[in-house]
């Protein structure tokens, strides 16, 4: 939520929007004006690498970044590395390190090559109900021309007034 802080504005999503384009970045912001208007819905995700041939596996992106890693635990009954995790719901890119080495899972989702030549695996959190509000929220975000309705707006100005400025 460092994007909002010192715009008090009702607008401020629109004007951020409106006037950079490429920063701060937009799929940041949606995922925060949709935080804000879901109420910070948390799913559960797991995310499995197969095999028993390593002797470490870790992720790093997903919600935490890619300067962080996260270890996966190994279960010998699936011969499985797997991670559970609570996560907001959103879109993560992630890339498994094993023993070392950053590569992507193949049984996954990937993105397409990113600006920076690298392709990572992904995951969206939504609500399995495609009518939910966070659902039909997070679809109406996906879209590059959406607009927030006149109560969504409030409620972002709402959030917006209960954090003090940093001035």
């Amino acid at each position: 939520m460092f994007w909002v802080q010192g715009y008090k504005l009702n607008n401020a999503l629109s004007l951020l929007l409106r006037n950079r384009k490429c920063f701060p970045n937009v799929d940041a912001i949606k995922s925060a004006t949709a935080d804000i208007l879901t109420g910070l819905k948390k799913r559960s995700i797991t995310l499995t690498w197969n095999g028993d041939n390593c002797s470490t596996v870790e992720v790093a992106g997903l919600d935490v970044g890619w300067g962080q890693k996260i270890p996966l635990k190994y279960e010998e009954k699936h011969g499985s590395w797997i991670l559970h995790r609570d996560v907001l719901e959103g879109r993560y890119e992630y890339k498994y390190i094993v023993d070392g080495e950053w590569m992507t899972n193949a049984y996954e989702p990937v993105t397409a090559v990113n600006k920076d030549g690298h392709i990572n695996n992904y995951i969206e959190v939504v609500d399995k109900d495609p009518e939910s509000i966070s659902a039909v929220l997070w679809k109406r975000l996906g879209a590059d021309d959406f607009d927030l309705t006149t109560n969504e707006r409030e409620i972002i100005k709402q959030f917006l007034d209960e954090y003090p400025d940093d001035e």
